[in-house]
Parts: C-alpha cells; sequence; structure tokens
C-alpha cells in the first residue's frame, strides 16, 4: 500500500486531497504531466511540511516557490529550490514534490521538451537572460536526478542511476578521441555503374576505373564512404544532439552545450565534401584520385535555389530552344520580342550536341564482363569516329552554364553584398576537380597522377607564373587543374561583382552552323571564378584551419560542390602516425621503447625554444615505387636532444561563475580519472571548426559560424570537465566529415612488418664533456650565487624566455656547439676563491658548496685545456686526421701541436679545411706540398678576414641580433651574482649555417639537381616501357626478368672521384678518423654501412645541426640534398622529386617543421615490401637528454595527457636546475674513412710515361718536343718522327 504523503496536514490525510485547478487545466493542455518527460527526482533533508490542500496530477504537490520551503537548513538546498522555481515558472520544466520518511523532501523533475506538441514554438522564443541562467541550472539539476522506477515513487534506491545520461568518467584527450573513431561504414550508391558497389566487391579487380593500382581494401573502402558523402541525397541525423531515455523508457534527444531538448532528433542536409584524415603513409594520394576516375564525366549541378530551377543550359540551347526551361530563363534575362522570335525547334544534331555536354555519360565501364567491354568499344569507335567530324570542333566550344540570380542561399558570403541588383551572373559547369598543394608537391603530385592512372588523364598545371586558359578551355579541357597556395589564393581574389550582367549575349555564329561561338566571358575576372567547379581537394589541408590565411575567404569566393581536405593531421594534435604501432615489439631497455609517435619527425613544426632535435629515416633505394602503402616504415634512426616536446603544460582550470557552485544540489560522485580540457584542446577544436564551418561548409554549420563553439566545444572545456555526452557529440561530428580508419583496421589488410622505436645512448666526446660541463657549470654557478630567489636565477618565472633559449643551446651543445667566449670559464676561474668565499659567508648548504666545488673544478680543467680552448675559435666540428705531412697540418690546423698518437694520429682538423684540401687534390692532383703549405697559410688568413667581416656585419642588426644563450657577468657587479642573459641564439647566427643554405641553393647545385632529374626520369620512363612489354610475356619469362633485374640493384654514383694521378699526392694516404661529436659520428658510422641499399632522411629543427652533417657527407663523399624554407618553392619541389627518383642521392636533409608535408612519401617501400628497420633515436648518455627519455616514458604511461614542454614538467625542470657534471669515462663510436677517393689502381705493373727526347739535333730545351706515352697501353699517344733517331726513353714510375 501506497505510504500517505507526509506533506499533507492531517485534515487532507482524512479527506483526499482536491486536484489544484491550475493542474486540472494543464491536465488537457500541452503542459499536462503526461506530456512531460519524466527526468527523474532530486532529495533534500527538510524539517516541518507545508500543505497546499491540492496535488497534481501524478499524486504529489505541485511545486510553484521556494518560499513555502524556506528556511532550510543548508543554503545549497536553499539555491536547488530557487534553481527549480526559476526553470518551472520559465516553463524548462515542471516539479513536484511530497516528504516522505525521514524528513526526506523529494521532487519529481519532468522536462519540456522545445518541440512539445500544442506549444506552438513557444518554448524556442526565450530571451538570452532567461536561457544563460536556465542552461546553467540545468547543467547540475539534470547531471544530479536520480532515475529508477524506485527513486520515482520516493523510495530509497541504492542502485539508482544518477544524470539524465550516465556522466562515465572519460579520460580520452582529443587525440585518442580521434583515434577510436570508427572506421567507415561505406554504403553503396547508386549510378556512375555502379562503382560504388564494386569497390565494396572485394573480388571485382575495378577494370574500366582507369586505376594502374591497385587498392588494398581499406583503400576502397574510404573512396567508397567518400563517394556515399559526395552523392548521397538523404538527411542525416543531427550530430549535435545525443539520445537519452527518461525513466519511463521514453527516448529523447539532448545537446549537451545549449541544453535543448528536443522529442524528435533533428534531421540535417548530408555535406558533400569532408576531410580525409587516413593515417599518415596510407596512400590518400590514389584514394583521391580513385575519386576522381569514378566520377571523370560527372557534371556539377548548380547551387540550390529556392526561387528557380536554374537549369543547365548551353549558349545554342539558350538562344533558340522552345523548351519552358529556356524560355523561363531568356524571360527572366529580359530577353523580349526578339529573344521569343527566334526561338525554334532545334535538329537533331544540335539536340545531340546540347545533349552531349548538359548529360554526359557518367557511368564507369565494368570492363569484367563481356557485355561491359563490348560496350566500351563501341563507345570508344564512336567518339573516336566523332572525333573526326567537323561537329568535334562545334562540341568543344559548347559549355554548358546556368545563371546564378543573387538573393539566394550560398556559401559564397561575397554574392550577399550584391542582393540589391537582380542581374545574374553564368556560372559554366566544369567536371574537373581542383587539388591545391604546396609548391613543393606540384611536381610529385603530377608523378602520381602518371603513376596511379591508367586512363591519360587531363592535367593543367598553373605555378604562380602560368597563363590562365580562356574559360570555356578551362571549363572543359581538364580534369585535373593542379595548382599551388599561393596562386589559388592570387586567382580567387578578383572581383566577382562584375560577373553580374543582364546583357544577352550576341557573339556571331559559327560559318554554315546555328551553335553560337560565344565567348561572354569577363575578361579582367579570373576564369576560377567564372565556373561552378565539381571539387576542390586542398593536400596538407590543415592549412585551412587558420582564418588569418587567404585559403579560406577564397574557396568561399568559388563556386564548388564537393570540398575535401586531404590531411594525416588535421589539427596541431591531431597526428596519424600510429600506422605500425600494433606490430611493436617490445624491446628489454624500458629507454629504447620510448620515442612515441608524438615524438615523430613527422610533426608540423616545434615550438620555439622546445629544444632541437634530429630524425634520421633511412628507405630503401628504389624510390619510385608502384604500390599505393607508403607509410613511413622503413628503417629510421633519431639523434635526441632535450626538450623535444611541443605541447605547453596543462592546467586545471578554476572554477568560475559561469558554472553553479558544486554544492548547490547534490553532486555527481567525483571521480579522479575525469580529464579536464584546456586551453590546448580549444585551440584544435577551434581550428576544426574553422575546417568543418568555413573550408567544407557543412550546411548547418557553415548557416551559424559559432555552432562548433556554442554546441562542442563549451561543453566539453566545462570546468567540471567535459559535461555528459559532449564527448559524444564530438566524436559524431568528427565521423560526420571524416573519412579514417582505425589502425587495426589498415593492418588487417596490409601486413607491416614489426616497426620498432629504440633509443640508443651515446656518451658525449672527450671535448663536448668538457663544453657540456663548462655550460653546467655555469648554470650552478647562477643558482648558487642567486640563491635561487632573485630575478637573476634563470629559474625564476621572468627569464622564461631566457631559461628556453638557454636549454635549446644546451641542446646544441650535445651534438656539437663551441663558444666564442668559451662559456666564461676564464672569468669563472679567476674568481672561483671569491665564489667559495662568498657561499660560504652566506652558510650555503653542503650540497650546494660540493656543487660549487665541482663547478668550479671543471672550469679549471677546461681553463687548462689548450686543445679545447682552440677548437672554440670556431664553428666547425674538427676531425681527427691520420698519416698527414706534419707541414702540411700544421699550415692547414687550427689547432696548433702534432700528437703523435698510436696508428698515425697526428692531431685535429677542421671539416672546412678537410674539405678544402680534398678539393685541392681533386683539381690538381699533384700539387706539390710546399704550394699545399702556402695555400693553407693564405686559407688561414682568409677565415680570419671573412669571420671578421661576418661578426661586423651581425653587429650592425638590431639589439636581437646579439648572442643569446651564452654566461656572463651580469650588470649587479655588486652582488658578485653570476647571471645569465639571453638575447639570441647561437645557431641563430650561424655563419656554417648560414653558408650552409647559400651552398644548398646555389645556381651549380640546383643545375646539378636538375640534370639528375632529368636522366632519372628518362631512366624510369625506360623502366615503364620495358615493363610493358614485360607484361605482354608469359609469366615465366617474367618472373625470369624480374629476378635478373633484381641481382643487379642500385649503382651509386660518387660524387668525388679522384684522378688516377692523385696516387702520388702528398695526401694520398692521409685517413680522417672520429669527429668530436659522437652522435655525428653515428650517422657516418650508419651511413656508410647501408648508404649503398638505404637512403636517409635526416630531420632537424637545428639549422646548425643540418650544416655539420652536410659538410659529413661531403668528406665520406655521399651525395645529398638539403630542404630548406629559404630555397625558392620550384628547387624545392625539384629537390623532392630528385631524391626520390634519384639512384644518385642518397641523404635528405629537412628541417623538422617540413616533416608533415606529405614530403617523400613513396621512399618508405620498395615493390610493395615495406622496410622492416628500426627507428631508431639517439640521447647524450648522463645528460638532460637522458633523464627526459626516462620521464618521458613515465609520464606516457600514467597520463593521457600531451607531454608538458621541458622546462615546465616539474621533474625535468629540477634536473636543469640542479646540474650535474660528466664524469665517466665515454666510449666513442670509431670511423675511419680516408680523405680522398682515389680510384684503383694496379701497382704490380709498371705504369710509365716515357719522356722521348730526339737527337742532339733537335731544337734549343726551350723548344723541345715532348711525346707521351700512354700509360696505361703502351703506345705512344703522338709518335715520333721517323727519321729521328731517339734515345733510350726514361720511364717515370708510380710508387706508392
Amino acid at each position: 500500500m501506497k505510504s500517505p504523503c507526509q506533506a499533507c496536514c492531517d485534515l487532507c490525510r482524512l479527506e483526499s486531497p482536491k486536484p489544484s485547478s491550475s493542474s486540472s487545466a494543464e491536465a488537457q493542455g500541452p503542459y499536462a504531466l503526461t506530456h512531460l518527460l519524466k527526468a527523474g527526482t532530486l532529495t533534500i533533508q527538510h524539517h516541518g511540511a507545508y500543505c497546499e490542500h491540492q496535488h497534481a496530477s501524478d499524486g504529489w504537490h505541485a511545486f510553484s516557490s521556494a518560499a513555502a520551503f524556506l528556511p532550510l537548513r543548508s543554503m545549497t538546498h536553499v539555491d536547488l529550490c530557487k534553481q527549480l522555481e526559476f526553470l518551472a515558472k520559465h516553463k524548462f520544466i515542471a516539479v513536484t514534490y511530497t516528504v516522505m520518511e525521514g524528513c526526506r523532501l523529494v521532487f519529481r523533475v519532468y522536462l519540456m521538451p522545445y518541440d512539445l506538441a500544442g506549444a506552438g514554438g513557444a518554448l524556442r522564443l526565450r530571451q538570452e537572460s532567461v536561457l544563460a541562467p536556465a542552461r546553467k541550472y540545468l547543467r547540475g539539476i539534470l547531471r544530479s536526478v536520480r532515475k529508477g522506477g524506485r527513486s520515482w515513487e520516493g523510495e530509497e534506491d541504492g542502485e539508482t542511476t544518477t544524470g539524465i545520461i550516465p556522466d562515465t568518467p572519460d579520460a580520452r584527450s582529443l587525440a585518442e578521441i580521434y583515434s577510436d573513431l570508427a572506421s567507415p561504414n561505406a554504403i553503396p550508391v547508386p549510378g556512375l555503374g555502379d562503382i560504388s558497389a564494386r569497390l565494396l566487391d572485394y573480388e571485382d579487380t575495378l577494370e574500366g576505373l582507369g586505376l594502374h593500382s591497385k587498392l588494398y581494401k581499406y583503400q576502397r573502402r574510404s573512396v567508397a564512404a567518400m563517394l556515399h558523402r559526395e552523392l548521397g541525397t538523404q538527411s542525416i541525423p543531427d550530430p549535435l544532439y545525443v539520445p537519452a531515455t527518461a525513466v519511463d523508457g521514453t527516448e529523447f534527444f539532448l545537446q549537451p552545450g545549449t541544453m535543448e531538448i528536443l522529442l524528435e532528433r533533428p534531421q540535417v542536409a548530408p555535406c558533400h565534401g569532408g576531410i580525409l584524415c587516413e593515417e599518415l603513409g596510407t596512400g590518400k594520394t590514389v584514394m583521391v584520385l580513385s575519386l576522381i576516375l569514378a566520377t571523370l564525366r560527372q557534371l556539377p549541378k548548380p547551387e540550390e535555389s529556392l526561387f528557380d530551377d536554374r537549369p543547365i543550359m548551353t549558349p545554342l540551347s539558350f538562344r533558340y530552344f522552345p523548351s519552358q526551361a529556356c524560355a523561363t530563363a531568356r524571360a527572366r534575362l529580359s530577353c523580349k520580342g526578339k529573344a521569343r522570335a527566334e526561338c525554334r525547334v532545334p535538329s537533331l544534331v544540335e539536340l545531340l550536341l546540347d545533349r552531349s555536354r548538359t548529360a554526359p555519360i557518367e557511368a564507369v565501364p565494368n570492363l569484367t564482363t563481356e557485355q561491359g567491354r563490348i560496350r566500351e568499344s563501341m563507345l570508344e569507335e564512336m567518339e573516336e569516329n566523332f572525333e573526326n567530324l567537323p561537329l568535334a570542333e562545334l562540341r568543344r566550344t559548347t559549355t554548358p552554364f546556368y545563371f546564378h540570380y543573387p538573393g539566394d542561399p550560398t556559401n559564397n558570403d561575397r554574392d550577399r553584398r550584391n542582393r540589391g541588383s537582380s542581374a545574374p551572373k553564368r556560372m559554366y559547369l566544369s567536371p574537373a576537380t581542383i587539388i591545391v598543394v604546396p609548391p613543393n608537391l606540384l611536381k610529385q603530385w603530377d608523378m602520381e597522377i602518371m603513376k596511379h592512372c591508367e586512363y591519360p588523364v587531363r592535367v593543367l598545371i598553373l605555378r604562380e607564373k602560368s597563363d590562365m586558359p580562356s574559360v570555356n578551355v578551362l571549363a572543359m579541357e581538364y580534369d585535373i587543374v593542379l595548382m599551388t597556395y599561393t596562386r589559388f589564393t592570387a586567382e580567387a581574389k578578383g572581383n566577382a561583382t562584375k560577373l553580374h550582367s543582364t546583357k544577352p549575349c550576341q557573339c556571331p555564329e559559327f560559318n554554315g552552323t546555328s551553335i553560337p561561338d560565344c565567348n561572354c566571358f569577363v575578361r579582367d575576372v579570373s576564369p576560377l571564378l567564372q565556373i561552378r567547379w565539381k571539387r576542390l581537394v586542398i593536400d596538407e589541408g590543415h592549412v585551412s584551419s587558420s582564418l588569418s590565411t587567404d585559403l579560406i575567404p577564397c574557396t568561399k569566393a568559388l563556386s564548388i560542390e564537393r570540398r575535401w581536405i586531404v590531411t594525416g593531421t588535421p589539427t596541431t594534435n591531431l597526428l596519424g602516425l600510429a600506422l605500425g604501432q600494433r606490430t611493436f615489439e617490445d624491446v628489454s631497455d624500458p629507454l629504447e621503447a620510448s620515442a612515441s609517435p608524438e615524438d615523430s619527425a613527422l610533426m608540423e613544426g616545434v615550438e620555439e625554444g622546445a629544444g632541437h632535435d634530429t630524425f634520421l629515416h633511412a628507405g630503401t633505394t628504389n624510390t619510385f615505387p608502384t604500390p599505393q602503402v607508403s607509410a613511413n616504415s622503413s628503417l629510421s634512426s633519431t639523434i635526441d636532444d632535450p626538450a623535444v616536446t611541443s605541447s605547453s603544460l596543462r592546467s586545471t582550470p578554476s572554477i568560475t561563475d559561469s558554472t553553479p557552485p558544486p554544492n548547490a544540489y547534490p553532486p555527481p560522485t567525483p571521480t579522479p580519472r575525469t580529464r579536464i580540457w584546456d586551453h590546448d584542446d580549444r585551440a584544435d577544436l577551434r581550428k576544426l571548426g574553422n575546417m568543418i564551418s568555413h573550408f567544407i561548409a557543412v550546411p548547418q554549420f557553415a548557416a551559424d559560424a559559432k555552432l562548433m563553439a556554442t554546441h562542442v566545444t563549451e561543453a566539453l572545456l566545462d570546468p567540471l570537465g567535459p559535461r555528459p555526452g559532449a564527448i559524444q557529440v564530438l566524436n559524431q561530428v568528427m565521423e560526420m566529415v571524416m573519412v579514417r580508419h582505425r589502425v587495426e583496421d589498415i593492418e588487417d589488410d596490409v601486413k607491416l612488418p614489426p616497426l620498432a622505436h629504440e633509443s640508443v645512448l651515446l656518451d658525449l666526446h672527450p671535448l663536448a664533456i668538457k663544453t657540456y660541463n663548462a655550460f653546467q657549470a655555469g648554470i650552478a654557478l647562477n643558482a648558487i650565487d642567486s640563491e635561487r630567489t632573485d630575478k637573476d636565477y634563470l629559474f625564476h618565472p621572468s627569464n622564461a624566455e631566457h631559461l628556453q633559449v638557454t636549454v635549446k643551446n644546451m641542446s646544441q651543445i650535445m651534438f656539437w656547439s663551441v663558444d666564442e667566449n668559451r662559456h666564461f670559464v676564464d672569468e669563472i676561474h679567476r674568481n672561483a676563491k671569491k665564489h667559495m668565499e662568498t657561499a660560504l659567508k652566506r652558510n650555503r648548504p653542503p650540497e650546494d658548496i660540493q656543487l660549487l666545488e665541482d663547478a668550479l673544478r671543471h672550469a679549471e680543467i677546461a681553463v687548462k685545456d689548450t686543445r679545447w680552448n682552440l677548437i672554440h675559435a670556431h664553428e666547425d666540428v674538427p676531425y681527427q686526421v691520420y698519416s698527414i705531412p706534419s707541414n702540411i697540418y700544421d699550415a692547414w690546423t687550427r689547432i696548433p701541436g702534432i700528437s703523435e698518437g698510436t696508428n698515425g694520429f697526428i692531431g685535429f682538423l677542421s671539416a672546412d679545411r678537410l674539405l678544402k684540401l680534398h678539393d685541392l687534390v681533386l683539381e690538381k692532383p699533384l700539387t706539390t706540398t710546399n704550394a699545399m703549405i702556402d695555400l693553407g697559410r693564405r686559407v688561414a688568413q682568409e677565415d680570419i678576414e671573412l669571420r671578421q667581416a661576418y661578426l661586423a656585419s651581425q653587429s650592425k642588426k638590431a639589439s636581437k641580433s646579439s648572442r643569446k644563450g651564452v654566461l656572463r657577468r651580469g650588470s649587479e657587479e655588486k652582488d658578485g651574482v653570476f647571471k645569465i642573459q639571453n638575447e639570441q641564439p647561437d645557431v641563430a647566427h650561424s655563419q656554417i649555417a648560414s653558408s650552409a643554405v647559400k651552398k644548398a641553393s646555389a645556381k651549380e647545385t640546383m643545375d646539378a639537381v636538375k640534370a639528375e632529374l632529368k636522366s632519372s626520369m628518362a631512366r624510369i620512363e625506360a623502366e615503364g616501357l620495358e615493363e610493358d612489354e614485360s607484361n605482354k610475356q608469359s609469366p615465366a619469362t617474367k618472373k625470369g626478368k624480374g629476378k635478373g633485374k633484381a641481382a643487379v640493384g642500385p649503382k651509386i654514383k660518387l660524387s668525388s672521384k679522384c684522378s688516377i694521378l692523385a696516387h702520388n699526392s702528398a695526401l694520398a694516404h692521409v685517413r680522417v678518423g672520429s669527429s668530436a661529436s659522437n652522435k655525428l659520428n653515428y650517422i657516418i658510422d650508419q651511413v656508410l654501412k647501408y648508404s649503398d641499399k638505404e637512403k636517409f632522411l635526416i630531420f632537424t629543427d637545428s639549422e646548425l645541426t643540418l650544416a655539420h652533417i652536410a659538410e659529413a657527407m661531403e668528406l665520406i663523399h655521399v651525395k645529398h640534398l638539403r630542404f630548406s624554407g629559404q630555397i625558392p618553392a620550384r628547387d624545392r619541389e625539384q629537390l623532392v622529386l630528385t631524391f626520390e627518383t634519384s639512384e644518385t642521392y642518397r641523404v635528405f636533409l629537412m628541417e623538422l617543421k617540413h616533416g608533415a608535408r606529405g614530403l617523400l612519401s613513396s621512399v618508405s617501400i620498395v615493390s610493395g615490401k615495406p622496410n622492416p628497420s628500426p627507428s631508431r633515436r639517439w640521447q647524450s648518455a648522463g645528460t638532460a637528454e637522458e633523464n627526459m627519455v626516462i620521464r618521458r616514458q613515465a609520464l606516457q604511461q600514467s597520463s593521457h595527457e600531451k607531454l608538458p614542454k621541458l622546462i615546465e614538467e616539474a621533474g625535468m625542470r629540477h634536473f636543469i636546475s640542479h646540474p650535474k657534471f660528466i664524469e665517466a669515462e665515454p666510449t666513442l663510436v670509431n670511423v675511419d674513412f680516408p680523405l680522398l677517393d682515389l680510384p684503383p689502381v694496379d701497382l704490380s705493373k709498371s705504369v710509365s710515361i716515357k719522356v722521348k727526347r730526339p737527337p742532339s739535333a733537335t731544337p734549343s730545351p726551350k723548344k723541345r718536343k715532348v711525346w707521351l706515352m700512354d700509360p696505361m697501353s703502351g703506345q705512344d699517344v703522338h709518335p715520333p718522327p721517323s727519321e729521328l733517331t731517339l734515345k733510350k726513353p726514361r720511364t717515370i714510375r708510380f710508387v706508392t
């Protein structure tokens, strides 16, 4: 039996209370409780009861005011009652209450959906002053209501769920949500010869599509999903709403951002485009090309209009055809009288010409069936015969178009300015696809099109200064228009208002025909703006996430039916770098697995001051493969330095006034796993919103650009954590626009070999150890002198920028770096006694005294090392040299003093001097020792003059041009504080780095690159012809040829082969050993071992490091290319293509910020078999690098967050601020290679030059003739006259 209401008075308990008049009226109206949604109950403790002697229709008391329950013992209960009163007053909810045993006041909460039947839309019309607090109150109440049958009756139920939507903790980051997106569920769409269904039929070979390459299953699914996005016409459920259920199981829909509640989920228009964001290396280019081929002949539809049908016409049909559509178009354009008089019944030929242009055959031929092959053969024959007729030219000039009148809904915002005019603009339809790419990828896309497309696809490449074709040619004569960002934005900036005109076409007709030779094009407006394009593809389209560029405004200016962004990294922290992780093999060393995908070289960039990384990836020699997948699964190695993370430190936002106090109502049970989203997430969501709203122009988001912020972002960035349902909304929005497979689904189709990430600890070279310890001594001295408190302390908050640069310079030291001031060790050593006395006087703790003693000791070691001091006078990395004549060494070295060691070790020579010696012998192999000595002295003097001139030019620049990150005495001499002043990074004004970039872009360098590219392309073309011929042979023959070809292998062309005469040079036996950079030695060792079979990609954000590596590659005679933003775009494009196709260039050097831009996508695959070699990262042992690796691994295992910046992570900050010195003896990587690349010669035989002298009767010695004998054949090059009697010839022998 139901327990009596404890809120009723004694009279009401004896007599049934009467229903309230208001409830009786509402029982028949739209706001009756039976029409509302049962959300759940809220319970508070209340002493005393208030009886209104009336019950609501559910048998409980109607709640109308909080005053009836005052005073309450808790202010939180008061706030709750006031919130319920506000929401009930403004018809967001209805509330009834009762009092149960134990003084429990129970509220029933009913939700009023915005689309409540009979409300007449009144619930949608509310002022913002009401909506803002209502959303705030609803968030708290709906998060706290208890659902369940027993609790709805007011009974206690410990198993009742809390919240209208289960608030399941979700600690995933945005990147993890992105990775967890469901793979596309492609639905076949009719039309186009059922190509969509054929793509999903994995037994179908897709013959007739025109694709030369074979697609993997996941690629076929992605293309089918893209077709469904483009061709789908059915409305889709609004992704901004999530389903929820009431107490009685009724389903409704909630928008977590606005707290809008609906009974029926809205349906929205589909998006004809999206973001193709498959993992890096999965073949996005071939997917786009497959999409283009599947819709090759399809025309776009005119933009939708609410006022007319916008028929597609041709100049012929618009002028003469009597159809209703053409007549209406002429009438609306005010073509009266004369235009109607010219209307006539067209001939059959005219009808066919018009029909062939306005409704072309779109179906993709199915050549897998006999019927399909016969039909396609007939069509090809008819097309070929037609091309030989005069009508073919008339057909080419007949371009379909429609009239676009202003005032119609459109994505083109600029048209809205012209709604005052009724004049239309003539828009020509084109089946072409515009592909916009970075300048360096232009030629690569061209090559990919030739490689993958079987049919001769018509491609127009528009560079910055290329001529633009006319409108009719551009619209109908090309399938793909390939252009750079710069050209695209320049073309789309035209004044489109000139396109609006009521002037009828008065162009003359072709002789003997009624077909107009129409040239009604606006000459001073770009043809791009006069065409309705079928598709726009932006490669590396994450650039469209910024509204500060011209890309989005220019995209809006164009009329485009379908828009696609192609990128593996949609935003800064959504990195498609997980391919191959499933096959990752665990290693025993915990450091070997520390290199995460977030630390990959394919990052979009590294924030300034984030440190210095070098990444080295190696690929196979066959760099022009035919397979479609180009995953970065090749051997890769990394030289790692500290401060590599580019993400900023996360902090938990504080609760603001816009959020209700957490104790204003019974709060949900807190969970430590709830993740608080922060400003970094907001930045990523803003970029994603820009793509969706402005570039892709998803209809509902394009109509309201703030929709992403109000309905998605704000619900995720709630200070208490994402609101219930917010992450689900984000997931639905991303799945609506993104085409992306989960990594495990890709790896089910493509079995990749294990991709291991290894960390290799390398000791610093003894000379580098002294530099590192000297640098650490300065940090230690600064900490002790400043007592780690005032603004002089390096780690003081005011010195954050200086600290970043200092850490970056320390990172450079761990590869190689010098300082002309030698880190002020002289000053430290000179004032050592003073520093110690000050520390003792201040009663510094014993650990500081010990640290100071160590710092002073290492400063003294550096001061007393003459070789170390001399090395810091120049930036070049010194190399050990062996077996060089001592007098030549003295003339060329920057480090005087002979070190007669074992194995002929003489001393150190800088890389630039070694290269000059090599070039000298290369040009003049018989240069004498004295000539070498004289030249060495001149080179030394020239170096001094060049260095002085360089430093003088730098001193003339702004104050920011000073060196940064050096340790020096601060301005406060009276305090004796050793300060760190930071003004500019050392590497920013490196003479070597500057010279290296100039050399990489020099004319002679680019001429050699162009020549090699031409040679490579000719070789590839020849191989393609050979492959075509082999395809006609039997399988057995082809198999045999394939094996024979593979056995030959690549022929590496060495860059610096000396003359045979160099065997007699004084430098013939000189050998070069290890450098003073152990990391550089490791690179040299790896390249020497594997460059005959592998290609190497080396990434770093340090230009100085790239310069050192470039010098090393020259020394070991391995040809390399340098990619830099300072090189012109056209040259960068040729560099990329040359490296991909050339067998000569083995190493590619590039800045880290270019790593995620689709460069060198095909290097990692050979003949469809990925290279299983590991990715290696090298760190310096005993330094901050080693500690960084350990802490990074710990952070990744314990947190789902992005890694904080190096100097903001507490553990690493503590490590750097408490410097440690390297004391252990290092283990070094030994390398050994000859200075000169001498050709082989067999000295066992007599190699002679015979000088033949005529008899005494010959002229004087000044005019005597000399005949040379060929040393290899023994024959006279110029035989002497027969009448002369020759003496016995002299023989000059080469000896070693």
